[in-house]
């Protein structure tokens, strides 16, 4: 047997070196490209995102860019065609401060008076505006001075107006020349009310702008006032014929307030406790109730809005529309009228116009 010249140490034994980082080399380079794929997806998702959000910034840019200036053209043509280069001055009514400051006390204590449901004092029941007062108020003003005057004759109240419009799109160096006119007829129960551009200075008709006219009848309470449009048209587009046809009272919303809503609930309330407003030659004389009641109507009965129904409320619209043109048929002296109206608030057998009288305030709401 043959013996061998030496035995190999183990140290001499060559073993393959094995670093910590290619223990799995398999293992690690999966997770790499996973961790690369995920990176790249969602670098290409904001890429695409970016895009599609910048495209879009550009679409709706340009829409509302053609859009606005389309908007901009036709209120300037609109504008030029209803306004003129040559202003109108009217005179200038120069009122005491303190007799101005009397009226706006007088008006302050009747509200406050409604509000709180005590009797109004006698010597405040009849709140008297004065187209001398009006006009005061009008010269008070920085803006509607020299630009606006108040006329009031028997149941007629005119405004005319010569206002600057720099701040309107095409209405640089142009005036809006026009004069309103709200007309009632206690023959009819009728309100028409009119607004007309014109160039002042010699009454030449430019453009009507408004034109209608309401009936305004009360309820089977003698207490809800129901107004609704007969006919009209704004801006030469007509009111539609099947809202006029449905009768819609437009004071309803005021008798059927949200919850929340205290300013509707304060109108109501100002609504049920005036007794009349009288349109008289030189001024306004509006007429507190007594003793004011709740309006019930829209309590007793289902509201019907003219979106949702035709039946209920068009009928009782037309029965008390005829109710009120039966008791409203009387001649005589304007004046001596409305003072009759006022009296016989009271008289249960007639047809308590003096009551129809009470919208007439919220003619501010139509010039809206």
């Amino acid at each position: 047997m043959e013996k061998t010249d030496f035995i190999p140490l183990l140290e001499d034994i060559e073993t393959p070196v094995v670093n910590a980082e290619s223990v799995y080399p398999v293992k690690k380079n999966n997770q790499n490209n996973k961790e690369c794929k995920c990176k790249k997806r969602i670098k290409k998702f904001l890429k695409l995102a970016l895009k599609v959000f910048f495209v879009g910034f550009l679409l709706f840019s340009a829409i509302g860019s053609v859009a606005g200036y389309r908007w901009y053209k036709y209120v300037s043509r609109e504008v030029q065609r209803f306004t003129v280069t040559e202003p109108v001055s009217f005179p200038v009514n120069q009122v005491p401060y303190s007799e101005l400051q009397t009226l706006k006390d007088s008006a302050k204590l009747l509200w406050d008076s409604i509000q709180a449901g005590v009797v109004v004092p006698d010597n405040n029941k009849d709140l008297v505006v004065t187209a001398r007062v009006a006009n005061g108020f009008i010269a008070a003003s920085d803006f509607l001075r020299t630009n606006a005057l108040a006329e009031m004759k028997n149941n007629e109240l005119k405004m005319s107006v010569s206002l600057p419009t720099d701040g309107v799109p095409g209405g640089k160096g142009r005036f809006f020349n026009a004069y309103q006119t709200i007309t009632w007829s206690p023959e009819t129960h009728r309100l028409t009310v009119k607004m007309d551009a014109a160039d002042l200075k010699g009454q030449a008709p430019i453009g009507q702008l408004v034109d209608a006219e309401f009936e305004l009848t009360t309820m089977e309470d003698g207490k809800t006032l129901n107004l609704q449009v007969l006919k009209g048209k704004a801006f030469g587009h007509k009111i539609p014929q099947d809202f006029i046809d449905e009768q819609y009272n437009l004071l309803q919303d005021l008798y059927n307030c949200d919850c929340h809503d205290e300013d509707c609930k304060q109108a109501r309330k100002v609504l049920e406790s005036l007794a009349g407003v009288s349109l008289e030659d030189g001024q306004v004389v509006v007429h507190a109730e007594s003793e004011p009641k709740e309006a019930t109507y829209y309590k007793e009965h289902e509201v019907h809005s003219w979106h949702h129904g035709k039946h209920h409320h068009g009928k009782h619209g037309r029965h008390h529309g005829k109710h009120g043109k039966h008791h409203g048929k009387h001649n005589g002296d304007h004046h001596q009228e409305h003072r009759a109206l006022r009296e016989n608030r009271t008289a249960k057998t007639h047809g308590g116009h003096g009551r129809h009288w009470r919208a007439l305030h919220m003619v501010r709401r139509l010039m809206a």
